[in-house]
């Protein structure tokens, strides 16, 4: 049972590093069960017990899993606004053609007001929330004190669970994130193992242990990210570098030993020998992971003494990531940057060319035609092509990100209302089994990845549906009004964000990258070794990939364009990982590192190179990158040209390595992007 359990542990550590996602959905499960119990007790009419909800599902909407400074700070600005935006819905609903203006008007300030960072978007969720609040509930001036005490008391039970009963500091999710690290790791491990039996040249195994790398990376980036609040820096600012710099070298020795391994499947099935220790040199890792213990490197040296220099490498690969594994025990501690810390000043753009202002003036421009055009719909429940207008750019940029989130809205929708009449049927026993299925919706909403949009829509629209149960007023015709306002909404997000002020994905992209690109250049030496700072670059190629997400999409029609972008994340990947390899190399003080004439020359002609290709990308036009190379990021790296003693290189010899593969990569680079350039559609 405990084995059980366990497994199950790590199941849902692997879906959800740190527990994040379940922690935010339990909150808001918890909130919103205690609000309704409250309101329940006083006898509240069901208007107000929806009201009661609105509170603990925007905080969890808004909020999310930040920090809980920034948790306090919102919730603490966003009573007081909640409580102006209230009587102003209430008090304009007799003048239909005025609270609709205030709403347009709104939506443009719940925009603009994004340019204060997170804070900034949540206070303007918590405002247009409101509002829409009022709208849906057919508020007037003399429900005021009933929907006051409501929200008062959903702001209160979400205080009370949030900080109170499911409160949860850096240290436990510092540790969970640890776990689901460590987890990864050994799937890494694993997806080795698999490569390794094969003794063949498998895309389909490289692939999955690809994948494997990327989920690790990305548990390394939360423990960075949560590392890098100031509460933790804090906290344990006396092991700060120790704790992340052994996360950086594990995840470096993890992605080193899937190269070597993805190089060593070429050795051919003659090997067959050497491939068995390997593979049981690998199990005894995997155990190390579990529960540490020694491993007997000289007995496994003897035993491949006659395989191939790559399986060699793969054996030093291990010992690497041994090392690095039993260094994990004390992964806490301040943020560790590699390198000097220091933050270039940047120039923020003015006027319209800053996102957010330019997203304001789209959001608000869509949201009028949505009032006008919902209003000929139903003069009821237009405000659900507001809405959906509204949603549209939230988390977006590029007009093609908009026309991805409108059709994941839509799907979601669309199945949400297919499924409605059954949850209906389900929960209109009576208000018990409908308050239940309500609750486990709002888990669904908020324990879905983001990146599953359309289910979390799905989940909203079965939510709606029960709240419909609720207020008495369910029906077929209702959630169809409501696809077709959300048709509406969609519609006019995603031609107003391609007709005013549009930026294409193409521009999006370019801007980020100029980002990866100006990261890379601050890449300096020190007094025997280079410097970068490499979770500033990981954090920089993250944003592009999600900038060239609609354009990396499998169902992008434009075969060419997807297949440049993703050649384009390639090459970049393959400088991410040179680099990390580099700082891994000069991260340890005590390592004797060789000249620095060498390494200064290797800098200087990168920086030559990143100069030149900076210019490329200012110069305008999205770059047709030539696709002659289709592999994926592991088999890229394999393929390059190793420098040979692999088992005795010295730091100083890896850290030259690294640097002429970053330079290789980057001159690659660069030409790249200086050959056949092809504008970018409507840029």
């Amino acid at each position: 049972m405990g084995i059980q359990l366990r497994r199950a542990w790590d199941r849902l550590a692997v879906r959800d590093p740190g527990l994040m996602r379940s922690t935010t959905a339990l909150a808001a499960v918890a909130g919103i069960a205690l609000a309704l119990a409250v309101l329940a007790f006083l006898d509240m009419p069901a208007p107000f017990l929806v009201a009661g909800c609105f509170a603990p599902f925007t905080a969890a909407l808004a909020i999310g899993d930040g920090s809980a400074r920034d948790q306090v700070f919102v919730v603490a600005a966003a009573v007081p606004l909640v409580f102006a935006v209230l009587p102003a819905g209430g008090a304009l609903a007799p003048f239909p053609v005025m609270a609709e203006g205030v709403f347009v008007v709104l939506i443009f300030w719940a925009v603009y007001i994004r340019r204060y960072g997170p804070r900034g978007q949540a206070l303007g969720i918590f405002a247009f929330m409101a509002y829409f609040l009022t709208q849906f509930l057919d508020a007037r001036v003399s429900d005021l004190p009933g929907l006051y005490a409501a929200v008062g008391v959903g702001f209160a039970a979400h205080a009370l669970v949030r900080f109170g009963l499911l409160r949860t500091g850096p240290a436990r999710t510092l540790r969970r994130l640890r776990r689901a690290f460590h987890t990864h790791l050994g799937h890494v491990v694993l997806g080795a193992i698999e490569v390794v039996r094969a003794g063949r040249d498998d895309a389909r195994l490289a692939r999955s242990l690809e994948r494997r790398v990327a989920r690790l990376h990305r548990d390394a980036l939360l423990i960075a990210d949560l590392l890098d609040q100031d509460v933790a820096a804090q906290s344990w600012e006396s092991s700060a570098n120790r704790g992340l710099r052994r996360v950086a070298q594990a995840e470096v020795a993890a992605q080193r030993l899937a190269v070597l391994i993805v190089r060593s499947a070429s050795a051919g099935p003659a090997c067959s020998r050497a491939r068995e220790h390997l593979v049981a040199e690998l199990q005894v890792v995997h155990g190390h992971l579990m529960r540490p213990r020694d491993m007997d490197h000289d007995r496994v040296d003897r035993q491949l003494g006659g395989a191939p220099v790559a399986f060699l490498d793969v054996r030093h690969a291990i010992g690497e990531l041994t090392r690095a594994v039993a260094g994990l025990g004390l992964v806490d501690g301040a943020p560790y940057r590699l390198g000097d810390g220091t933050q270039p000043p940047r120039t923020s753009p003015r006027g319209l060319r800053r996102v957010t202002t330019r997203q304001a003036v789209q959001a608000a421009a869509a949201g009028a035609i949505a009032v006008v055009l919902g209003e000929l719909l139903s003069s009821e429940r237009w405000y659900w092509a507001v809405l959906t207008a509204w949603v549209v750019f939230v988390n977006t940029e590029s007009s093609q990100e908009i026309l991805v989130q409108g059709f994941q809205r839509l799907l979601g929708t669309v199945l949400g209302v297919v499924c409605g009449p059954a949850l209906a049927a389900v929960g209109g026993g009576g208000v018990l089994p409908a308050l239940c299925v309500s609750l486990v919706c709002v888990y669904g909403i908020f324990r879905t990845p983001p990146r599953a949009y359309w289910a979390v829509t799905f989940f909203v629209t079965c939510l709606i549906a029960m709240t419909f149960v609720l207020l008495g007023t369910f029906s077929a015709e209702l959630l169809a009004l409501r696809v077709q306002e959300t048709v509406l909404g969609a519609l006019c997000g995603v031609l107003m964000g391609r007709l005013v002020l549009p930026t294409t994905a193409c521009r999006a992209g370019a801007a980020r990258l100029l980002e990866v690109l100006r990261v890379l250049r601050r890449t300096r030496v020190r007094e025997g070794g280079a410097l970068f700072d490499i979770r500033e670059l990981d954090g920089a190629i993250e944003e592009l990939r999600g900038s060239l997400r609609p354009l990396t999409h499998p169902l992008n029609p434009r075969r060419a364009g997807r297949a440049h972008a993703r050649h384009l994340l390639a090459l970049l990947e393959s400088c991410a990982y040179h680099a990390r390899s580099l700082a891994a190399v000069t991260a340890e003080p005590a390592v004797q590192l060789g000249e620095a004439g060498c390494e200064v020359r290797a800098v200087e002609r990168i920086r030559a190179t990143l100069d030149r290709t900076i210019a490329l990308v200012e110069a305008g036009g999205w770059p047709a990158i030539p696709c002659h190379d289709g592999r994926r990021t592991l088999a890229r790296l394999a393929a390059e040209r190793r420098w040979g003693g692999d088992r005795t290189s010295s730091a100083a010899h890896r850290e030259l390595f690294h640097l002429e593969r970053l330079d290789e990569a980057t001159t690659e680079l660069a030409g790249a992007l200086g050959g056949a350039r092809v504008g970018c559609p409507a840029r």
